[in-house]
Formats: structure tokens, C-alpha cells, sequence
């Protein structure tokens, strides 16, 4: 997977496009692309944060009553 800080580059760029871009469905479009991104890079950073362990994921397949 990209860096976060590759994924924020990414999303400016598209943000940058968007801005001289003249057609309003394809700036709407870069626009939701960059928050994409952006979503792509905090995602990342809080798994980075938040590692699964083999007990948490097996708790997952655990039936509880």
C-alpha cells in the first residue's frame, strides 16, 4: 500500500485539477476522488495504530450466546 502521505500528495493533485477543470461533472468527480484519498490515507494511519492480534480476530469467528 502507498504512504499517507503519498495518498495526501495524490488527493491535492486531483484537488488542483479539479480547480482548473471546466466541466462541473469532472471537477465533481477529481473533488470525490480526492476525498477518496484522503479516506485512503487516515484508514491506513489508524490501522498502522491499531494492529489486529490472532485474539481479536478469533473472537470474530467465536460464536457468543
Amino acid at each position: 500500500m502507498a504512504d499517507r502521505s503519498d495518498l495526501i500528495r495524490q488527493a491535492d493533485d486531483l484537488r488542483r485539477q479539479a480547480e482548473q477543470e471546466p466541466d462541473e461533472k469532472l471537477r465533481s468527480r477529481l473533488k470525490r476522488m480526492a476525498d477518496h484519498y484522503v479516506h485512503l490515507a487516515d484508514s491506513q494511519s489508524w490501522s498502522e495504530a491499531h494492529p489486529a492480534d490472532v485474539g481479536s480476530l478469533s473472537d470474530l469467528f467465536t460464536k457468543r450466546d
